[in-house]
């Protein structure tokens, strides 16, 4: 996928974002300005060429917020996904508002081109095979996440990692008026995790993963040594 680089604080952006929500109520300027709060400016801001506009489920606005803020690794935050609840997800969170998600991934820089391409189909998963997902589940790539990695899956939980950096409600979560949008973060697996994972459970899973993030992170490595 071709990605158009806005400057920081781009007016026009900001603007385009402001009249998505007047037209159709599109929460991405809401989104933007939680990021902004959360994290502080992007480095950079990443929107979708004209020739690969976003698939429908997700906003035509979509972009990918950009943040250098380690020196090992960028996190990489979408903006756009969010933009009608989760199919099911009224029932299963028990919100008549339903559940929208946002989502970021921690990468290598030199990462950056296959992991662009990977986030607005994971931005569109839900919508595509019309189910719900959230903080314990795994989706399923079917290839590797990027060239080079064994790891075929992802694994979806809160933002522990970038909490710090979230002056907002807990977990990354933005909830007002009539919009409830859960941050995401995306974590890739191997095969053998995800088959631990089943075995032990989500809560133990985690356990797992915020022992080894510990003694040392990374998450960012997509060829690193598996869990288990």
């Amino acid at each position: 996928m071709e990605y158009i680089v806005n400057e920081i604080g781009s007016i026009g952006f900001i603007r385009e974002l402001a009249a998505a929500q007047r037209a159709n109520g599109d929460p991405g300027i809401v989104v933007f300005e939680n990021y902004v709060r959360w994290k502080g400016p992007p480095a950079q801001v990443m929107r979708l060429a004209a020739d690969d506009a976003a698939d429908p489920p997700i906003s035509p606005q979509f972009a990918i917020l950009v943040y250098a803020q380690n020196p090992l690794f960028n996190t990489y935050c979408t903006l756009g996904a969010s933009l009608r609840p989760v199919p099911g997800s009224a029932a299963y969170s028990g919100d008549p508002r339903g559940v929208r998600f946002e989502y970021l991934i921690h990468a290598r820089p030199e990462d950056e081109q296959q992991i662009t391409d990977l986030l607005p189909l994971v931005a569109a998963h839900p919508y595509v095979h019309n189910i719900g997902t959230g903080p314990g589940a795994v989706l399923s790539i079917g290839e590797p996440v990027v060239r080079g990695s064994a790891m075929e899956y992802l694994y979806l939980t809160y933002p522990y990692v970038d909490e710090p950096h979230m002056q907002t409600r807990a977990y990354g979560q933005i909830d007002q008026g009539d919009l409830l949008i859960q941050m995401l973060w995306l974590i890739p697996l191997y095969r053998s995790e995800v088959a631990h994972l089943e075995q032990i459970g989500p809560e133990a899973f985690e356990e797992l993963l915020f022992a080894r993030h510990q003694e040392r992170y990374d998450a960012y490595e997509l060829d690193r040594l598996p869990l288990v």
